[in-house]
């Protein structure tokens, strides 16, 4: 599923929107203390485990879908549960100290505490269930996840073996703001493919207020 959607989201803001809409609006922190307006930090946030997204995903070729399930059929992509990755760890590089972490989190029968990301304010409806069906590519809007969490040398072991770690786990990289969800809207192919003649019509429904807030 390689679609894709404009680029230059900022400027794109900047042309319909000069005034990002959730700048008149009182901003509300979301758990991680980020700002939830959607726009980009470019920051990584300090997460319980160093997840190195670059392995599983670049290495490993495991889909997204396999530990983010909720996607296919939710609002939320949700966090994997614990379960999901014990399933895997409790043998497989069970001695290393970031997994040693997740054994603890399940032998304490506790979520692993992630902090959310992609954090959109309230007021705005996003299902990861339609964008899914719609055969829209997960780095659309998260970004090159495969290279994520890349693991860094950090050290070297009395044997002189490096130490790796893995680095900026996930960093929002996309704008999220109204602007750049309606310029995809109006120009993915999806719509254009599935919807041939009656494209147009699609195309002005997704531009719908009620599409995005409920």
């Amino acid at each position: 599923m390689a679609f894709g959607c404009p680029e230059a989201p900022n400027q794109a803001d900047q042309l319909r929107y000069p005034i990002a809409p959730q700048d008149l609006l009182p901003t509300a922190a979301s758990q991680n203390d980020q700002v939830a307006t959607g726009k980009p930090t470019g920051v990584a946030l300090e997460q319980p485990i160093a997840f190195p997204h670059f392995t599983h995903v670049t290495t490993l070729e495991i889909q997204c879908e396999y530990c983010h399930s909720e996607a296919r059929k939710s609002i939320h992509a949700g966090f994997p549960p614990v379960n999901t990755c014990i399933g895997c760890h409790r043998f497989a590089m069970a001695k290393v100290e970031e997994i040693k972490k997740i054994q603890q989190y399940y032998d304490q029968s506790t979520s692993i505490p992630w902090k959310k990301v992609h954090d959109l304010p309230d007021y705005v409806f996003f299902s990861h269930e339609a964008h899914y069906r719609a055969g829209v590519d997960c780095a659309e809007c998260h970004g090159p996840v495969e290279s994520m969490g890349q693991p860094q040398q950090v050290g070297t072991t009395e044997a002189g073996e490096p130490i790796l770690k893995a680095t900026n786990i996930m960093v929002r990289q996309n704008s999220l703001q109204m602007g750049w969800c309606l310029d995809c809207h109006d120009n993915h192919p999806y719509v254009e493919n599935t919807y041939g003649e009656s494209a147009a019509l699609r195309q002005a429904e997704l531009s719908d207020c009620l599409i995005c807030h409920k």
